[in-house]
């Protein structure tokens, strides 16, 4: 009876024991994921007001491992302490003894698993810091929309957002709010543009182009054909299917229509409102085109290394956001002579979805590397970037803000730089 007794505690000893050392590992483990969330959290705040970060310094990064070792062996102490306690004093002879085998094993293990832990937060931080210049934490507020944005356009107090899920409008204001969803039923929408002439909202697809009332009613076909880029001015929509240019200028009822075929194959139109001109892009060029008595006429032509995603203006600078090669810019003030040479942005940012242009400044739409902010002159410098926007790939600027569009994130986001 005794013999069965005693191997009845040391089977419960040993279970103790075993308890202690599954219930160590498992709060080691469960703090990685952790880590991984705040460090998650931390890039994307948003902190009031906007903050720079520079680059950690080498001390701080070794405290960070120091600490994360202290931490983990005296997390092997206190179980240890708690095994003491817990265990009979009697049968602890018979297994794994608390200063003779627990301590050391549990001390040893939690200061290398906070060794690692502390790498692996190091290795994270890292992965966040941007490549070149300063880590930026821009104030924003957010409104919140059906589905991730494919394409946003913002016109003084309106904000027009295309998703997977549909097309809505929102207020263009400080606190951004939804207002009411247009253009019902349609599906595999990639362009939208507000025409303040005509106080219609038009949506480009996959199959046509449509236009619908900002308040109310149902959505008209504009044409037919897969809508590759669209920009709208005034009562001027001008779009591009293929390789057709399609103007559309006049109020709803006396449409005035032309079109013309390009070369090759357009990806992006913006409208150059310091020229009242249109700029195209194309798969080797970017073309400016003006429209004369109704018709289209091209003009100056800009060479490229690739098709332009999308293109942007101010008064100083003609911008083209082209993927994988970058950023090519031009002044504004050297289109009329000769050849002209652009200014190149071919490293950073690794993909250039999207840019606009505020207060002297570009900043890009770079997908997981967020937002950078650059500086053209009087040479290119990038200042840093933000990763407050996990995969950015539509921006816009407007009243003196960014609108940010994230594939991450069913809202919009109004950034204040």
């Amino acid at each position: 009876m005794t013999t069965r007794f005693s191997a009845e505690r040391q089977s419960q000893h040993r279970s103790l024991a075993t308890t202690l050392l599954a219930l160590h590992a498992g709060v080691l483990l469960a703090a990685q994921p952790l880590v991984s969330t705040a460090l998650f959290a931390q890039g994307a705040a948003s902190p009031q007001p906007s903050t720079i970060a520079t680059a950690e310094p080498p001390a701080k990064i070794n405290s960070r491992i120091a600490r994360y070792s202290i931490v983990g062996a005296l997390s092997g102490v206190a179980l240890t302490t708690g095994y003491y306690y817990m265990s009979d004093k009697g049968e602890r002879a018979t297994g794994c003894k608390p200063r003779g085998c627990a301590l050391p094993f549990l001390t040893v293990s939690g200061a290398l698993a906070g060794l690692f832990l502390g790498s692996d937060m190091n290795s994270q931080q890292r992965a966040l810091a941007p490549r070149s210049g300063a880590s930026f934490e821009f104030a924003l507020t957010e409104g919140a929309i059906l589905a991730a944005p494919n394409a946003i356009d913002v016109r003084d107090t309106l904000l027009a957002v295309v998703s997977d899920s549909g097309a809505q409008l929102l207020t263009a204001g400080v606190k951004p709010a939804a207002l009411r969803r247009r253009a019902a039923g349609l599906s595999s929408l990639r362009h939208v543009a507000l025409v303040p002439g005509r106080r219609t909202l038009v949506v480009g697809t996959g199959t046509a182009l449509w236009e619908a009332e900002l308040i109310t009613g149902p959505a008209s076909r504009l044409a037919d054909g897969a809508v590759d880029a669209l920009a709208s001015s005034g009562d001027a929509i001008l779009s591009a299917s293929g390789r057709r240019l399609r103007l559309l200028t006049g109020p709803q009822g006396a449409d005035r229509t032309d079109s013309l075929e390009m070369p090759t194959a357009v990806s992006a139109i913006a409208y150059d409102q310091t020229s009242r001109t249109w700029w195209v892009g194309q798969d080797s060029q970017l073309v400016r085109v003006a429209v004369v008595d109704g018709a289209l006429l091209l003009q100056t032509s800009l060479s490229v290394p690739s098709a332009p995603r999308a293109i942007t203006t101010d008064g100083t600078w003609i911008v083209a956001s082209l993927g994988d090669n970058g950023i090519s810019a031009w002044r504004r003030d050297a289109l009329g002579g000769g050849v002209i040479s652009p200014v190149r942005l071919v490293q950073e940012p690794r993909f250039a979805y999207d840019a606009a242009l505020l207060n002297g400044e570009l900043f890009v739409a770079g997908g997981v590397d967020g937002v950078y902010r650059i500086v053209l002159s009087p040479a290119p410098r990038i200042l840093g970037s933000s990763r407050q926007f996990p995969f950015a790939t539509t921006i816009r600027s407007a009243n003196g803000a960014l609108w940010v569009g994230d594939r991450s994130r069913n809202s919009v986001a109004r950034v204040v730089p």
